[in-house]
């Protein structure tokens, strides 16, 4: 399975409890992924798992409306019976590399759970999330920018509230709008290429910036914010090198 990206680590005021679930971004694009179950949770996980790019499969004898127009419109293969130990083998051709159970029978989310883990595949079991591998976070998204709430699958309702709270205030909170999410990750994306460029020809003596340990959350103050709300890049660009360049 490819690598997960995981977050940066956390300041000593934020940090969790032990063995707490660890948040990580998981690349599934191309990847085949198992949704057993046809209700509306099955149909929220199939949505989100053909957004992150996932080749889908969904077993189950019965469809939420909702899951069967994502069946029509989207390139969802369906077998309408119940599970079967076999399902685990997508086509022979290999395992899945994510199964989520949803049919809300607690024996059948149980078995399916127990066999994929048997099977070495990771799962989410939407009935009980600490009985699986996973559980799904309540997103909030701005273009390339994912902010993700979870509660380690204890109380999905506070990890919602408290993600419709950011997306109701994120943008007054930071001073963009919502193309300005985009300009600053590839801001920011430029910036460290230049600075590892520099430093792989030897170049950084007389720059004024040291790649290395390089105060980040500084540098990113409110004034490139608002040059980036304003349209204008050239001199965030510029304002954030020179913030940089004094860390």
């Amino acid at each position: 399975m490819p690598p997960a990206e995981a977050a940066d680590a956390p300041t000593p005021a934020g940090r969790g409890v032990p063995g707490a679930p660890l948040p990580v971004q998981l690349h599934l694009a191309g990847r085949p992924c198992l949704v057993v179950g046809g209700g509306a949770v099955a149909a929220r996980r199939v949505r989100t798992l053909l957004d992150a790019g996932a080749v889908v499969t969904v077993v189950a004898p019965d469809l939420d409306p909702a899951l069967e127009a994502l069946i029509d419109d989207g390139p969802v293969h369906l077998h309408r019976r119940g599970f079967r130990p076999g399902d685990l083998d997508p086509d022979g051709g290999g395992r899945f590399a994510l199964v989520v159970t949803a049919t809300g029978d607690p024996e059948v989310d149980r078995a399916v759970g127990e066999q994929a883990a048997s099977a070495g595949v990771l799962v989410n079991r939407a009935d009980e999330a600490s009985a699986g591998d996973l559980s799904f976070p309540a997103v909030v998204r701005r273009g390339p920018v994912t902010v993700a709430v979870g509660s380690a699958g204890r109380a999905p309702t506070v990890s919602r509230w408290l993600a419709q709270l950011l997306e109701e205030r994120l943008d007054e909170l930071l001073g963009l709008g919502p193309e300005g999410y985009e300009v600053l990750v590839d801001l920011v994306e430029e910036v460290r290429t230049e600075l590892r460029d520099r430093r792989r020809q030897g170049d950084g003596e007389g720059t004024g910036v040291t790649p290395d340990a390089l105060n980040w959350r500084a540098a990113l103050d409110g004034s490139i914010l608002d040059l980036i709300d304003q349209g204008r890049r050239a001199e965030a660009k510029e304002r954030l090198l020179a913030c940089l360049s004094s860390s």
